[in-house]
């Protein structure tokens, strides 16, 4: 049967697509968020919880993180979207009025002294991001917010108990 391989192209990509360690520009990131989390809905069209875009930390509308969320955000964070999806995961997306840089090194520290093992990331010029464990597994990846006047970074958080 002819379908038979691409629908194994599509399971396959679907499949890999949230395993990827990239993060996506803003042109794609509706279809990947920076912390590299990508899922299909019940009709297979791919989507993504995660904004788009956000704005800047001074114009950014905050919403609440859910008592008790596992994973340290960097001082002066303003959450600004909260999904709770399928498999027991929490996504939340913040931004930072800090540099990456800072940002950067602020999770490198915050996550150990949260008891929290940083695994498998990478770090770029403008973006980084990192695997970590401990109680809950999860992913965390930060990208310069160039468009704002002052130094500000974005935060897209995957966490799942474990």
């Amino acid at each position: 049967m002819r379908l038979a391989p691409v629908c194994t192209a599509a399971l396959l990509l679907l499949t890999v697509a949230p395993l990827a360690a990239c993060g996506s520009d803003t042109k794609d990131a509706a279809a990947t968020s920076s912390a590299g989390e990508k899922e299909a809905d019940g009709d297979g069209a791919e989507h993504s919880g995660t904004p788009q875009d956000v704005d800047c930390p001074g114009d950014a509308k905050a919403v609440d993180l859910p008592a008790g969320f596992p994973a340290p955000l960097p001082d002066g964070a303003v959450v600004v979207a909260v999904q709770q999806r399928d498999g027991g995961r929490t996504v939340v997306t913040a931004v930072v009025p800090a540099a990456e840089k800072d940002v950067l090194a602020d999770l490198q520290a915050a996550y150990p002294a949260a008891g929290l093992t940083l695994t498998e990331g990478e770090t770029e010029e403008h973006d980084a991001e990192s695997n970590f464990t401990g109680g809950v597994t999860g992913r965390w990846g930060i990208r310069e917010l160039a468009d704002c006047s002052d130094p500000a970074t974005r935060i897209d958080l995957v966490v799942r108990g474990s």
